[in-house]
């Protein structure tokens, strides 16, 4: 059945007719199911990730990562942090990006990460800050600031050879960086 975007369906489910396996006292159940799809009123308003092309996708990523930078300034971190999960949730799945597609798609998510790790920080969740900086460490193993920032939330976890290990780390890749 066609429907045109923007509208609402409307499915009943009649009962089921009784059965050996159901009770006497079983009631007969009636489902009503309403399914809508908001339609965009404007180009400015938001695609879903899956309505995008590539570059579509690098390009709203990037306007995420730019509201989340403009949040953070102002002490938003929490909405800041979101904005920088929803950027990374664009580039996320990379497999049919081109070679420099991967490449801006790469540096967006480590930005992004670092980022929201940097939200996490100031909002105390420091697992979870811990769990972003070693996702941009799996990809740039030498990332200073990932690794300053994971030795930060290793503190204030309590694990104190795993922040040390990690700032031993950041200065041997960059001894100037005190």
């Amino acid at each position: 059945m066609q429907r045109e975007k923007g509208t609402e369906e409307t499915a009943v489910v009649a009962p089921l007719p009784a059965s050996s396996h159901l009770s006497a006292s079983s009631l007969p159940l009636l489902f009503v199911f309403t399914a809508s799809r908001r339609r965009r009123t404007s180009d400015s308003e938001e695609k879903e990730s899956w309505d995008m092309s590539t570059p579509e996708k690098i390009e709203a990523a990037g306007k995420k990562k730019e509201d989340g930078n403009a949040l953070f300034k102002a002490g938003k971190y929490a909405r800041a942090a979101k904005r920088y999960e929803k950027a990374v949730k664009y580039i996320e799945y990379d497999s049919s990006f081109r070679e420099e597609e991967k490449k801006q798609a790469k540096a967006l998510k480590v930005a992004c990460n670092l980022n929201d790790a940097a939200c996490k920080l100031k909002l105390k969740e420091y697992k979870q800050a811990e769990k972003l900086c070693t996702k941009v460490l799996e990809l740039e193993s030498r990332n200073v600031k990932a690794l300053y920032r994971r030795a930060q939330a290793y503190i204030q976890l309590a694990d104190l050879d795993l922040a040390e290990f990690d700032i031993k780390k950041a200065l041997e890749i960059n001894p100037d960086n005190r």
